[in-house]
């Protein structure tokens, strides 16, 4: 199967994971059987179609837990379960506690990450801006929570398929929420808004909304640090309701346009809830 057909399968799956998926969809979009499909992702992911769904309706609800303030019966059919009582054990299964536990405790999960924070700086200037929904063209890989080498060695092979070019915009999208994600299975997406003319490349959506944006300046090493002072400043103190969707990165001043790693510019785009 071609990295085109996977690619269409998991972004199907993605859009539709709160729905009961199409058997006829996922052959038309593998051009296999739905049993050879089946069989082919597991080896692929280590982990059935089914088994992906559920785990994406898992996290979803978590990140609707920690980042809204949305009910938790609300949450549990808004990701796809059909009562309160299956998602309740679900969740309990998954994660080792009750939604309302996960809510009370949601501290708890980035306590540790936060004490990561090696200095202390002045507080980080944020603005809220709207963003157009605009295609773009992306590779995604699975990283071990988002480490600097394998999103760097993707871009240094991007590097290798696309010539470059000054007016295009690049992107990574943080599929996952390394804090709840199992961390071999966290998704990272690299994007650019013009077409590279390669079929190693699939077209998606960059959905449009308001978002909280931050910016990191300086070499990508440090940026787990601007992070963490999100998460301190914005999370914790519970000023923003953010979104599930994921989070956002806008390479503004980058390898292709700019001679130093001093002078690089990364807006940091957090969905904000939907009105």
């Amino acid at each position: 199967m071609s990295l085109a057909r996977i690619q269409q399968i998991i972004r199907y799956i993605e859009e539709h994971y709160n729905e009961d998926l199409s058997i006829e969809r996922l052959e038309q979009l593998s051009n296999y059987s739905y049993r050879n499909t089946q069989r082919i992702f597991k080896g692929i992911f280590n982990e059935s179609i089914g088994a992906f769904q559920k785990r994406l309706k898992l996290e979803n609800a978590y990140k609707k837990l920690i980042y809204t303030d949305e009910s938790i019966s609300t949450i549990a059919y808004a990701v796809g379960f059909d009562s309160l009582q299956s998602f309740s054990k679900s969740f309990k299964k998954q994660f080792g506690h009750s939604p309302s536990g996960a809510r009370d405790e949601k501290t708890s999960i980035f306590q540790d990450f936060i004490a990561g924070l090696a200095v202390e700086h002045q507080s980080l200037h944020h603005d809220i801006v709207f963003l157009r929904a605009q295609q773009v063209f992306s590779i995604g890989i699975h990283t071990e929570q988002y480490r600097n080498r394998e999103i760097d060695q993707l871009w240094a092979d991007i590097d290798t398929l696309v010539a470059a070019d000054f007016s295009a915009h690049y992107y990574g999208i943080i599929v996952d929420q390394p804090l709840i994600t199992d961390r071999l299975k966290c998704r990272y997406e690299a994007c650019v808004d013009q077409d590279p003319a390669s079929l190693l490349f699939f077209p998606r959506y960059i959905m449009g909304g308001r978002y909280l944006r931050y910016i990191h300046k300086g070499d990508y090493h440090g940026i787990m640090d601007t992070y963490r002072r999100i998460y301190k400043e914005s999370l914790l103190q519970g000023a923003y309701a953010f979104d599930n969707d994921p989070i956002l990165e806008h390479y503004v001043k980058n390898e292709t346009n700019t001679a130093h790693v001093n002078d690089y510019v990364t807006e940091i785009l957090i969905p904000l809830q939907k009105k």
